[in-house]
């Protein structure tokens, strides 16, 4: 569909473009196409081809789709069993997520308790001690 709509969009545009204009004889409208413009008969018929082609491309695929239920009970039930899926898909999300909700705080709560001990540890008068002998100065 995209395709058709792309060569109906850029050839109208180019024919607006590149129209001259039509010629009048009295009250009347000419339907002939100038002489001589970058738009000839044969540029518009190979216009007209492609939209074509392309228009039976659209026709061929939408005979291969499937048949569609037209039957009103049928649809509702398809709906319906769809919308279960739906709910079910649902709660599996909602328990992974609390499941990753935990493991995240897990983590997080062990991360913590790592660099607390690590930055308490480094507070320690000891260890202040034990870097300034290292340094060769007065703690």
């Amino acid at each position: 569909m995209n395709e058709i709509n792309a060569l109906f969009y850029n050839y109208t545009g180019i024919l607006q473009r590149d129209a001259r204009p039509a010629g009048t004889s009295g009250d009347q409208l000419g339907n002939e196409i100038p002489e001589g413009g970058p738009v000839d008969e044969g540029g518009i018929k190979e216009m007209a081809a492609s939209v074509v082609a392309s228009s039976r491309r659209v026709d061929e695929l939408a005979s291969a789709l499937p048949e569609v239920e037209l039957d009103e009970a049928a649809q509702l039930k398809r709906i319906a069993a769809l919308q279960e899926e739906n709910d079910r898909l649902d709660r599996e999300l909602k328990e992974e997520l609390e499941k990753a909700r935990k493991t995240l705080a897990r983590a997080t709560a062990a991360f913590e308790a790592a660099t607390n001990h690590v930055f308490v540890k480094a507070d320690a008068p000891e260890a202040k001690a034990a870097a300034a002998e290292e340094m060769d100065v007065e703690p």
